[in-house]
């Protein structure tokens, strides 16, 4: 820097530095909202009502019914470093209300146009301040009952640069949705009404439970199935409220909520210790869904660490990480002493009547039929074999744990047309095979199945064939499942559906895709919705793993030996769409060593 350059220190105009501020705890108008709510919530309101247009960039308004504020105090509400809730440096360490920085007000004001209504409960009338990006335009009375509304408007007009990082008005929706949804899951005792271009989307009764207000946000299928959590820990901690079940795990981490004495937070200790619970339970890119709530003595955790306050910092870390593992462990393991072990991800929610697993072989032989020219033809007398005629052919009454075909000798065994030698099913869920050095393969039947169909769907999915439906069938929507439909539309018409929308909460399918009969369409399009996805490859997987055979289904030889000839073919065999193993192989040095025979 030349000497030309030498620019003198000096403090920024008021304006400057609330824009300034503004940039740490106004991102997006999610976080205007947040922190509006935040301050109706320290004001002591038990009724809250937001209304927003434009996905929040037209308007957020926040009104409540807490405790009012003064003209006076109206005006140093909108001044930097003015604040109600610390008197000394110890509240710091002690604190108990959501926001003490007293910056979030006039740094939403210093990027928007911004009224302010507010009564005290003792006064006939209130107060009325407008201003326009951080300057007061004017100061009225206002007819208004206790309590305090505030309207914004106009967010980041002055400041072009910031809005062009803001979302799609879908987008930014959706994340104004999400606040409002994660306050009322903590806030029981307060009512709750969010409105967006003057429609009611989700209304929380006050003094609802937790489960009923789960049930308003997650669709039927995934909160009927939470488990509840409730753990106690030294000097004072706490962990409660509800875990999914691994069987309802998901491909995102979206409905995982956690919060530290009533603040939402995206910690890693706490997902990873909820991750450690399910170790074994659950695949590696799964997900549970969880609302966890953890209770510590304030002077433990240091919520100053972030300027949203969305990161914390335990003294105990190591105390935390073992109570949530630990109080989730408990859940978890109950749930599997009720209801029996847990059941491999692929198993199904009880397969029907026979006739249902006769459509499903049906089904399953010809897709295989299809995938592969590699399918060798099954000698005769295996076509249709029943588990009594089969082991009288073995020979031998089959083991314990051996289903229909697992009693074949290698004298019965059947040659694929992948080069391998086929030679039974173990727990009506693993193939046994020798493959061309005789070493031993175990394939697992759902994920092989898994990868042949994926590969197919990826293949002739799009754009394939539909069967018009004479009557249209309806589905009713879940308020969750409203914007997910709009984002997925474009898929799910790419597959074969067609659809109309009456009303928001309700859709009527005119067509679905022809593979499908109509009622697992319509469970389909419902899973897609609930899952969130949003690319044809999750949408691929989903339909592959709802369609595969399952574990604890028995496969006829002609059956199992499709399957393998149609997964031998496949582009990447070794693993399922999940990433997880179809086959694990055993050499013959490999067996040798086990029974040392080296």
């Amino acid at each position: 820097m030349t000497e030309t350059d030498h620019r003198a220190i000096k403090v920024l105009p008021p304006e400057l530095q609330n824009q300034i501020a503004a940039g740490e705890v106004v991102e997006r108008p999610a976080s205007v909202l947040k922190e509006l709510i935040e301050n109706s919530l320290d004001a002591g309101a038990d009724s809250i009502e937001v209304n927003i247009e434009g996905g929040g960039r037209g308007l957020i308004s926040v009104q409540d019914n807490g405790h009012g504020l003064s003209a006076g105090e109206m005006e140093l509400a909108l001044t930097r470093h003015a604040t109600s809730k610390l008197d000394s440096a110890d509240d710091l360490q002690a604190l108990h209300s959501f926001g003490f920085r007293g910056e979030a007000l006039p740094s939403i004001a210093s990027v928007s146009r911004l009224e302010f209504f507010s009564c005290l409960e003792q006064d006939t009338e209130g107060v009325h301040l407008q201003t326009a990006f951080g300057r007061i335009l004017e100061k009225k009375p206002a007819p208004l009952r206790r309590g305090s509304r505030v309207e914004v408007r106009d967010l980041f007009a002055n400041t072009p640069a910031r809005l062009k990082f803001l979302k799609t008005q879908q987008t930014e929706y959706t994340k104004c949705q999400e606040v409002v949804q994660r306050f009322a899951l903590a806030q029981l005792q307060v009512g709750l009404r969010f409105v967006s271009g003057g429609r009611l989307v989700l209304q929380f009764p006050r003094g609802e439970g937790l489960g009923e207000r789960v049930r308003r946000i997650w669709p039927e299928s995934i909160s009927n199935g939470l488990l509840g959590v409730d753990s106690r820990g030294k000097d004072g901690t706490r962990v409660h409220g509800l875990v999914g079940s691994p069987e309802a795990a998901q491909a995102r981490a979206g409905r995982i909520l956690l919060y530290v004495n009533q603040r939402p937070v995206q910690d890693k200790l706490l997902l990873g210790a909820l991750r450690q619970a399910y170790k074994g339970r659950l695949l590696s890119r799964e997900y549970p869904q969880a609302v966890l709530f953890l209770e510590v003595p304030s002077r433990a955790v240091d919520v100053n660490v972030h300027p949203a306050k969305s990161e914390v910092r335990f003294r105990d870390e190591q105390g935390i990480f073992s109570l949530i593992r630990s109080g989730v462990l408990a859940s978890l393991e109950g749930y599997a002493g009720d209801r029996g072990h847990f059941r491999d991800e692929s198993a199904s929610n009880g397969r029907g009547s026979e006739d249902g697993l006769r459509k499903r072989r049906q089904y399953c032989l010809s897709s295989l039929s299809e995938e592969s020219s590699a399918v060798a033809e099954v000698p005769e007398q295996y076509h249709g074999l029943q588990p009594a005629t089969f082991q009288a052919a073995a020979g031998s009454d089959a083991p314990e744990g051996f289903s229909q075909a697992s009693g074949l000798w290698s004298s019965m065994a059947v040659q694929t047309g992948s080069g391998e030698v086929y030679l039974g099913q173990i727990f009506k869920t693993y193939l046994l095979l020798k493959d061309r050095r005789h070493g031993l393969r175990i394939l697992d039947q759902h994920a092989a199945h898994e990868r042949v169909l994926f590969e197919k769907f990826k293949r002739t999915g799009e754009d394939s064939p539909r069967q018009e439906l004479v009557l249209p069938f309806e589905k009713k929507l879940h308020p969750s499942e409203q914007p997910a439909l709009e984002k997925c539309a474009p898929l799910l018409r790419r597959l074969g559906f067609s659809f109309e929308r009456p009303t928001r909460e309700q859709v009527l399918l005119r067509s679905v895709p022809s593979s499908l009969d109509v009622q697992k369409a319509g469970d389909f399009f419902k899973a897609v919705l609930s899952e969130q996805l949003e690319t044809l490859d999750q949408i691929w997987c989903l339909l592959a793993c709802r369609q595969a055979v399952k574990a604890g289904e028995e496969l006829a030889p002609d059956e199992a030996v499709q399957l393998i000839a149609a997964w031998s073919a496949c582009r990447e065999p070794h693993h399922c769409p999940h990433g997880r193993p179809t086959v694990v192989s055993l050499e013959l040095a490999q067996l040798e060593r086990l029974f040392k025979r080296f």
